[in-house]
């Protein structure tokens, strides 16, 4: 039977595209479909070649293609992506030779759009390694047992959860069974067994033995597939790694029973400190039960024993190490205290946040009464209850580190009773015993908390008088301590008549050892009891000396005004843009009559120590006032500055006092400056306000002394009436040098001037001084560099001989 068409219509209906080239790659045959993927109708592909429709480095590709398949007699299989309405497809070709006899005559090609199918299939792998890859994450794999075939399929994740490579080998429910645990193989075919007769799913727990012989745990569960008439025919299942949870529940069981059989307290709050649980041992040591604590805070235990500055130190160690341990004294609930060590642990997570904080107890209250008894005996005087020779030592050793570390000083006293003999000979031991006690009571009463009183035994006490500042201190306790024996000691309504003898030594000049220390105090006393007892005395003579020779000053300084022993000498103030002798300051000098010149840093600090400044300063001023009077009447119109005490601020006549001399003597108070330094201003603000606005309202001129070496406040120091700001010459003598001192001049002279105050310099002693004072526009200088200071006489010679020049010194 003849086809009713022919085959180029069968071939036009294709979708598949379909050509045929002759052996030089020109088109013989091209259906349809294959001639609208190039945009031609078929007549207009007819007889050309791919160069006619193709980029030539396309063209070229297939032309080489086609000689392969001439050449060679091979078909070609490939695949490329070509563009398609502005999409890109991908296209299967397939090109293989056409015979005629043996010989190749042609080449027939047929080409279609594997698109879709290549989409689907990369979304099936995409599928399969998804589940692969979430089957990791989860540690869940999962089986399938075809019952008809006898095949069983484990995924990957089944091989890894028993230790072995993915698809290591068939899998097998014999090797299954295999890598379940001896123990629990009946478990797992019993449950698999009756969920089929049962006809429903099971689900298991149960252990296995991984290839390496680990132990693990697994979750499964199961589900049957049926037929019609009711016979299995597939088993799907799920196989669940749970041995990480497994063991944290068997860690978490442990814990929780270890957590409440403990002999130690435990408890555990969450990251704000309310209790989430106590246990039966933390019960115990408190007297507190769960209900009684939870959603409390531990401030519930707290026996207001510490300070803040404990609990302060507790959380700093706590926040920045993680965990403090210590002892600490808290309250049961019926309001007993005791003693625990405490050891608080702060929990974080993986991401490193505060969770928890647990908090273990042990009830030593036992134990310390037993140590406390046990260091009483070692350590203390059973009749004073003093520390006794062997802490003494200790605290002596334990000290003297941080002594040398920081530099400090430290003065050990050796006291002996000097009377204690007659009294126990004379009364008895027990009377004895007493008036020991009181002694070591009258001893104790004058020392500072930190200081410590020790006895060695039979009359002998020591002190340790800790970071002391001065050998005066350490004289001034002395003196307290002979002065308190001078009274008598009662005892049983009789008084007793004793006295001290005390020796001194110090750390470190005269040992830094404790062996070196005490040899020295106790030479030192001894020396006291041959001298004639009932005094002290350093171990070191040059100390001695120093407490001789202020017990000189201050006993003389008190006639050196009767003996006309003061006098004052003037150092000129100069003005450089004038080239004048503007003013001058008062300063006090003391010529004892045995010693000779005394320097006024030796004595001044002493009389205001001993308040002796107030009647020496009525003096100055009252000199001072009456050698510029002389002055103004030989024309000479200067300004005196005289200097001012804290103590005489303090006292509330000063006041009325140098008003009353400046009236007397007749000087316009204008002419009168009154100098107060820094420091002394800042003690007392408000108090000093009060006293320099009285003086300037009086009409005598101010000014701040020594400026910059105290802490002044800005918003002070606008209020004060001080006309005047003194640069102190400590930021003056490397002004040439210096960047940082001529920065801090600068901005002495810039804050002075917007307060609209003058300003002076002291301490000028150079040339460089004065011309680097000038380029800083200060121009009122005090210094060396015109004259040191001078007796009035010499002083009325300075003035009239000034040309305005000075020497360096």
């Amino acid at each position: 039977m003849q086809v009713p068409f022919d085959n180029n219509v069968i071939l036009d209906s294709l979708e598949q595209s379909i050509f045929v080239k002759d052996v030089n790659s020109v088109f013989l045959f091209i259906n349809r479909a294959c001639a609208e993927l190039i945009g031609k109708k078929p007549s207009e592909v007819v007889g050309k070649s791919d160069f006619d429709f193709f980029p030539r480095e396309i063209a070229l590709k297939y032309r080489d293609d086609d000689a392969t398949v001439v050449h060679d007699k091979k078909v070609i299989d490939t695949e490329e992506n070509i563009v398609v309405n502005n999409q890109i497809r991908i296209i299967r070709t397939i090109k293989k030779p056409l015979y005629k006899g043996s010989e190749v005559v042609a080449i027939l090609g047929i080409f279609w759009d594997i698109t879709n199918e290549k989409e689907e299939k990369l979304n099936y792998l995409k599928l399969q390694f998804g589940l692969k890859q979430a089957q990791a994450l989860a540690n869940i794999g999962h089986w399938e047992l075809d019952l008809l075939n006898n095949t069983l399929y484990w995924s990957d994740e089944v091989y890894r959860i028993f230790g072995l490579k993915p698809q290591e080998f068939d899998a097998t429910y014999e090797a299954f069974l295999k890598y379940i645990h001896p123990d629990d193989v009946d478990l797992v075919n019993n449950v698999y067994i009756n969920s089929l007769k049962e006809k429903s799913g099971y689900h298991v727990e149960h252990r296995i033995v991984r290839k390496n012989g680990e132990v693990g745990y697994v979750e499964e569960r199961c589900e049957h597939e049926f037929d019609s008439s009711g016979n299995p025919v597939r088993s799907i299942g799920t196989v669940h790694d749970i041995t990480r949870r497994k063991n944290a529940e068997n860690q978490l069981i442990l814990a929780s029973a270890v957590f409440e059989k403990m002999n130690d307290g435990v408890l555990i709050t969450d990251d704000k400190q309310n209790i989430l649980t106590i246990n039966s041992a933390y019960s115990t040591i408190s007297g507190y039960k769960l209900e009684d604590v939870k959603g409390k805070t531990p401030n519930t235990f707290s026996s207001g024993w510490h300070n803040k500055v404990f609990y302060q130190s507790l959380w700093d160690e706590l926040n920045t190490k993680g965990q403090w341990k210590g002892e600490i004294i808290d309250r049961r609930k019926n309001g007993e205290l005791y003693t625990a060590e405490l050891n608080i642990i702060a929990l974080h997570n993986k991401d490193g946040k505060l969770t928890n904080y647990i908090s273990i107890v042990n009830d030593i209250s036992d134990k310390k009464q037993k140590e406390n008894l046990i260091h009483n005996l070692a350590y203390f005087d059973a009749l004073t209850n003093l520390p006794n020779r062997v802490l003494f030592q200790e605290r002596i050793i334990d000290k003297i580190p941080a002594l040398k570390r920081y530099d400090k000083k430290m003065a050990i006293f050796f006291i002996d009773m000097d009377n204690f003999k007659n009294i126990n000979d004379t009364f008895g031991h027990f009377t004895g015993d007493k008036f020991l006690i009181e002694v070591a009571k009258s001893i104790k009463s004058l020392l500072r908390e930190q200081d410590t009183l020790a006895r060695l035994g039979g009359d002998e006490f020591t002190v340790i008088l800790d970071d002391v500042e001065s050998i005066l201190d350490i004289g001034f306790v002395a003196d307290k301590i002979i002065s308190r024996f001078k009274s008598p000691i009662v005892v049983e309504n009789r008084e007793f008549f004793t006295g001290a003898s005390v020796g001194i030594s110090i750390y470190p000049d005269d040992s830094e050892s404790y062996e070196g220390l005490v040899k020295a105090a106790d030479t030192a006393m001894y020396q006291v009891k041959e001298a004639g007892k009932n005094g002290y005395q350093f171990f070191t003579q040059s100390m001695n000396e120093k407490i001789t020779q202020r017990a000189l000053i201050e006993n003389d300084l008190r006639s050196a005004i009767d003996k006309e022993e003061l006098f004052l000498e003037y150092q000129p103030k100069v003005n450089l843009e004038t080239k004048s002798v503007y003013g001058m300051e008062a300063l006090v000098r003391w010529n004892h009559s045995d010693v000779g010149l005394i320097r006024p840093d030796k004595f001044i600090g002493i009389s205001e120590e001993t308040g002796q400044i107030v009647q020496i300063g009525l003096w100055v001023a009252k000199q001072a006032i009456s050698d510029t009077k002389a002055l103004h009447d030989e024309g000479k119109k200067l300004t005196v500055s005289i200097n001012v005490s804290s103590k005489q601020l303090d006292d509330v006549s000063f006041v009325d006092d140098i008003c009353a001399i400046a009236d007397d003597i007749g000087l316009d108070k204008s002419y009168i400056e009154l100098e107060i330094t820094e420091s002394h201003i800042m003690k007392s603000v408000d108090k000093a306000l009060s006293i320099l606005n009285a003086l300037y309202e009086r009409g005598f001129k101010l000014s701040i002394d020594d400026f910059g070496t105290g802490y002044s406040s800005l918003s002070y120091l606008k209020k004060l009436p001080a006309k005047t700001i003194k640069i102190d010459r400590s930021f003056v003598l490397d002004i040439d040098k210096d960047e940082d001192d001529r920065s801090i001049v600068a901005a002495i002279i810039a804050m002075a001037r917007s307060l609209g105050k003058d300003v002076i310099a002291e301490g000028s002693e150079t040339k460089e001084h004065i011309d680097a004072l000038k380029l800083l526009n200060c121009n009122q200088i005090q210094g060396y560099y015109f004259s040191k200071p001078l007796r009035i006489e010499k002083f009325k010679e300075f003035i009239r001989d000034f040309k305005g020049e000075g020497k360096s010194v």
